[in-house]
């Protein structure tokens, strides 16, 4: 990491420090879910309960939620900070994110097909939202995504 990185990520923890009280911050490259390494760019992350949802990624720093996501299955929570991690990468529509989150799981080894089930379950009473289909369709996009191996 450059000096102008560590000084970015320094000034991102500090800000967020002040606005998550009690949280873990991690720097980028220092985060792992259920053992397994995750990373998105310069991003930190932070866990904090402070959040209204499972995660969020807030321009800053990709923002977990443990007490909604931490009963997930591991590929449910990778998944979960792919999502956000897609957002900080510049994927700002809400199906955009999912695919991409979707292909990495795939493309890295750690989303196999059967993990499609877990995702039915979590998704199936979802009404959507303004920016979010509804759950079944959403599912059914990522499934999409999933089966298109152009990328």
């Amino acid at each position: 990491m450059n000096i102008q990185a560590a000084a970015l990520t320094l000034t991102i923890i500090a800000t967020s420090m002040e606005t998550f009280a009690g949280a873990n911050f991690y720097p980028p490259g220092h985060f792992a879910i259920d053992g397994v390494p995750v990373n998105c760019r310069m991003y930190p992350t932070i866990v904090t309960t402070s959040i209204p949802d499972s995660a969020m990624f807030n321009g800053q720093a990709i923002l977990l939620n443990p007490a909604v996501i931490g009963g997930l299955p591991t590929p449910l929570k990778l998944y979960v900070y792919a999502h956000e991690c897609a957002h900080g990468m510049g994927y700002i529509n809400e199906s955009q994110a999912d695919c991409v989150a979707i292909k990495t799981g795939r493309n890295q080894g750690w989303f196999p097909p059967q993990a499609f089930n877990d995702l039915i379950v979590m998704f199936q009473n979802n009404p959507g939202s303004l920016r979010h289909p509804p759950g079944p369709v959403r599912v059914q996009n990522m499934y999409q995504c999933y089966q298109d191996t152009s990328s």
